[in-house]
């Protein structure tokens, strides 16, 4: 059920403002969410869905806005900012005030009252976030000065964005210097196969193996292979890439 009523928040949203963009649209769906209290960012995002005031964001945002808006222009149509809270079935509460960044998330009223680079088609959401060992930095071409990153994923108390228990470092996911891209590969070194290939070497190359003090164990198949000259077969099975 999840994804009819998210299109259909959406259609909404794009009802009262055609001109959002797709980042700015998720953007205002996320600021304007309830967070459940009990619940981290892993399991629910930025919070529960609130069509009412994701609408009203969606009604004040500027219709003029293009990809060559200036970073930290006026993102509303007004001054007064919306009541960052909604009421529904007699029940009242707040918004959650941010936004999830990939494994990370950003708070600060400038997510509503200024322009983010962001927010321009052709960007993700999770651009500008550089996650390292605890650190998390914005990269301030894409974020403005008055938003706020945050470098544990949260247990929410039902308030706000980044308001809650810390449940999980952002260095337990991703570890310093560590580069995750098309083709890496995560090791330490050592390569264990069916066979058993070993080594405590260096892996360099394009489609090429290379170990120091690599050692062969049990499987004749393998020795005959590499004895044979069927080096490059065997090399491609393995389909190592390293950049």
């Amino acid at each position: 059920m999840a994804t009819p009523v998210a299109a259909g928040a959406a259609a909404l949203m794009l009802q009262v403002n055609p001109t959002l963009t797709p980042n700015l649209l998720k953007a205002l769906l996320m600021y304007s969410a309830q967070p459940l209290a009990g619940f981290n960012m892993l399991e629910q995002g930025a919070g529960e869905i609130n069509i009412e005031g994701a609408v009203r964001l969606a009604r004040v945002v500027r219709t003029d806005l293009t990809g060559s808006t200036p970073l930290g222009d006026p993102l509303l149509t007004t001054s007064d900012l919306p009541v960052p809270q909604t009421a529904i079935a007699g029940q009242t509460f707040g918004w959650s005030r941010g936004i999830i960044l990939n494994y990370t998330y950003a708070t600060g009223v400038d997510l509503i009252t200024t322009y983010q680079l962001i927010y321009r088609p052709g960007s993700l959401l999770s651009d500008g976030v550089i996650t390292g060992d605890g650190v998390i930095t914005g990269d301030m071409t894409m974020i403005s000065a008055g938003v706020i990153t945050g470098d544990q994923i949260m247990t929410s108390n039902g308030v706000i964005t980044g308001d809650g228990i810390p449940f999980l470092p952002i260095s337990a996911l991703f570890g310093a210097a560590a580069s995750l891209s098309d083709g890496d590969l995560l090791g330490d070194g050592v390569i264990t196969g069916d066979g058993v290939i070993t080594g405590d070497g260096v892996i360099t190359g394009d489609m090429i193996l290379q170990a120091q003090a690599a050692t062969v164990d049990g499987d004749p198949d393998m020795l005959n292979a590499i004895a044979g000259g069927r080096w490059n077969r065997l090399r491609g099975l393995f389909s190592i890439r390293q950049r």
